[in-house]
């Protein structure tokens, strides 16, 4: 049985965070671990999971607080047949969840977007930054507070062409395109004709690689910022599930720097796929 891990401070988001993944993996059976943090340095931020941890009377008991969070989840997903665990933990989230993902096989973590404290011009919380800035060799779904679950039919995937990666090696994605006969949409934020020759080399064997898959290659115009461009194509395509891979040398890096990320989900509310070149 495949394991997941959806960090928790009981808040409405990690709640879509939780029951977003309950719902995209239900054709099978999930150990679910539902892990809270209470160390001191998440407890001075107030911030867990990219979100606050402040209730009403400011305290919060997480052994009732999961038991009810365990029990919600289990009647509004009636139909799927995971095997939801909890875990509390006086340890860092992310040095919890790279220990998890080292010795448990952990297949994905999937985390709030960000805290009601977050200015509304950024995607995602600092926390959430953090884990996905320390994660090693396991994929983080990033999924917004207000996402409706659908099934991903189309799911995006940005490339700038300078470094190839087969999909073949990458399970979260395929199994997600088989699962649901999902359609592929490539973006590239440029244009076809300014590829140089490694770029031009590496976009021939996305094509070759994704023979098997329906596949629709875009190349866009820059408008803005790279995060506009894109959000204008996943608004525009009707992008269900946006995928980016993580490696020390693609763009990643400028595209979370930039302030307006927020709109590649904002608006939409599409979750974000973020996986290591490294990953299982």
């Amino acid at each position: 049985m495949k394991k997941i891990i959806v960090p928790s401070d009981f808040s409405e988001n990690a709640y879509a965070a939780l029951h977003y993944a309950s719902k995209l993996y239900g054709d099978e059976p999930m150990h679910i671990i539902v892990l809270h943090s209470y160390s001191s340095q998440n407890r001075n931020n107030n911030n867990l999971a990219g979100l606050s941890v402040k209730a009403e009377n400011g305290k919060i008991n997480p052994e009732e607080e999961s038991k009810k969070l365990l029990q919600k989840i289990e009647l509004n997903t009636p139909k799927q047949k995971h095997n939801y665990e909890f875990i509390l933990t006086p340890e860092s989230l992310s040095s919890t969840i790279n220990k998890m993902v080292k010795e448990d096989e952990i297949s994905l973590v999937v985390m709030g977007d960000k805290g009601r404290t977050s200015a509304e011009d950024v995607l995602v919380g600092s926390t959430t930054i953090k884990v996905l800035k320390s994660l090693e060799n396991c994929p983080l779904l990033i999924v917004p507070n207000h996402v409706k679950f659908v099934v991903p039919l189309k799911i995006g995937f940005a490339s700038d062409y300078k470094e190839f990666f087969s999909f073949s090696k990458f399970k979260p994605i395929t199994r997600l395109v088989r699962q649901f006969n999902s359609q592929i949409y490539i973006i590239n934020v440029g244009s076809e004709k300014e590829l140089d020759k490694t770029q031009k080399e590496n976009y021939d064997k996305f094509i070759v690689d994704l023979t098997e898959y329906d596949v629709d290659f875009h190349f866009v115009p820059k408008k803005g910022n790279i995060s506009n461009t894109l959000h204008s194509v996943i608004a525009k395509e009707d992008i269900d599930l946006f995928t980016i891979i993580h490696h020390k040398h693609n763009f990643i890096k400028q595209l979370f720097r930039e302030p307006v990320v927020s709109r590649i989900g904002k608006h939409d509310y599409v979750p974000l796929l973020v996986i290591p070149s490294k990953s299982k």
